[in-house]
């Protein structure tokens, strides 16, 4: 068993001076098998009765023996809904802690559920398909589309990466996505602050850096598979730290994000979250070097070598490859905005019509 130890301390709001809480919720994060690591969570103030959420197929990989461990509450996560979420809520008044064994949906139920009724949060993630493992937000579907609300972070996270590598590839391709995507969301944030006088926290912004370095240099090295994995781990527990410490998405979530939110409200869940945010990475960043003069000057984010870690790593480069309509992306990419109307991005800034679509759409290089 090792702990985690994020790339940069989390400073105090005091200490950092950006005027954001600084919410420190998340203790420990653990590399290890979840056999070493449930006896000991007993000694970290995370007490019984606990309820463990799965799914039908997170119940067979780690749920069922999560549960024997702790001598816990079983509980089926159904459906990725907050109706779902608020009903399943309700059945575990009592718990003093809420364990979440699964991928996103599994963990935002389990996440919403804590948050709910009181309880320390437990996050075991059996994919690394999203930075949301120690997040304090929760993205669940809501009408036709996705709703997100502020929760709270767990106390701690469980990586067990024997599990981990058991995950279908799709996911872990997913996870590459979502971290990825942060090339255009802090540059998304820095417009805000420039443009709007929106708040900005440096430490925030270090973690989101540091996960960015890291994972790019992973793809661009040799690294062996379990190598990878640990590398991924950490750039989305750092991704989710940053969301921590701010109280919101607002550093790993901006108009690549919103292109992916128009797109489940326009396909439901078709595709992995991650996945989605790779497109919108690909179109905003084409934006960007378009319209923004802070862009990045490091060749490291620019678009050419953006493409160069998608086909690295397997995320799709075309909309051929995905199977995305031209014309859905093009209707994306002009009312994608609205989704937040209160987030200020490149979207916002600019609000593209029909031809800066096309353009953006042709740089892309997504067709």
């Amino acid at each position: 068993m090792r702990k985690l130890e994020l790339d940069h301390a989390l400073k105090s709001g005091e200490e950092c001076g950006c005027g954001y809480p600084h919410d420190r919720t998340l203790k420990a994060i653990f590399m290890g098998s979840i056999d070493e690591i449930a006896p000991k969570i007993g000694d970290l103030d995370l007490e019984p009765p606990y309820a463990v959420f799965y799914d039908e197929n997170t119940y067979r990989v780690a749920g069922r023996r999560v549960m024997e461990l702790l001598e816990g509450e079983g509980f089926l996560v159904e459906t990725p809904t907050f109706l779902f979420a608020e009903e399943i809520a309700a059945k575990v008044e009592g718990a003093r802690t809420v364990v979440g064994v699964g991928g996103g949906t599994v963990i935002d139920v389990a996440k919403y559920a804590a948050y709910k009724v009181g309880a320390g949060f437990i996050s075991i993630p059996t994919s690394l398909s999203h930075d949301g493992i120690v997040s304090p937000i929760v993205s669940l579907f809501e009408g036709s589309g996705r709703k997100s609300i502020l929760a709270r972070s767990p106390r701690i996270a469980v990586i067990d990466l024997e599990i981990i590598k058991t995950a279908p590839r799709d996911l872990i391709i997913s996870g590459y996505g979502d971290v990825l995507a942060k090339i255009v969301s802090i540059k998304d944030w820095q417009l805000g602050r420039r443009d709007v006088g929106e708040p900005y926290c440096p430490t925030a912004e270090k973690l989101i850096l540091d996960s960015l370095e890291m994972l790019t240099s992973s793809i661009m090295g040799s690294a062996g598979a379990r190598s990878s994995l640990e590398v991924l781990a950490k750039a989305l527990v750092n991704c989710g730290a940053a969301m921590m410490i701010v109280s919101s998405s607002r550093p790993a979530s901006g108009s690549e994000h919103l292109i992916s939110h128009y797109l489940d409200m326009k396909l439901g869940r078709r595709y992995p979250h991650g996945i989605q945010c790779a497109i919108g990475t690909l179109l905003m960043a084409a934006y960007h070097e378009l319209r923004n003069p802070d862009w990045w000057a490091d060749e490291r984010y620019r678009l050419k070598m953006i493409r160069e870690y998608f086909l690295r790593v397997g995320l799709p480069t075309s909309l051929e490859e995905i199977g995305l309509p031209r014309d859905l992306i093009i209707r994306t990419i002009l009312e994608a905005r609205n989704i937040r109307p209160d987030r200020y991005t490149i979207l916002h800034k600019f609000n593209p019509r029909a031809e800066d679509a096309e353009l953006i759409l042709k740089i892309s290089g997504l067709g």
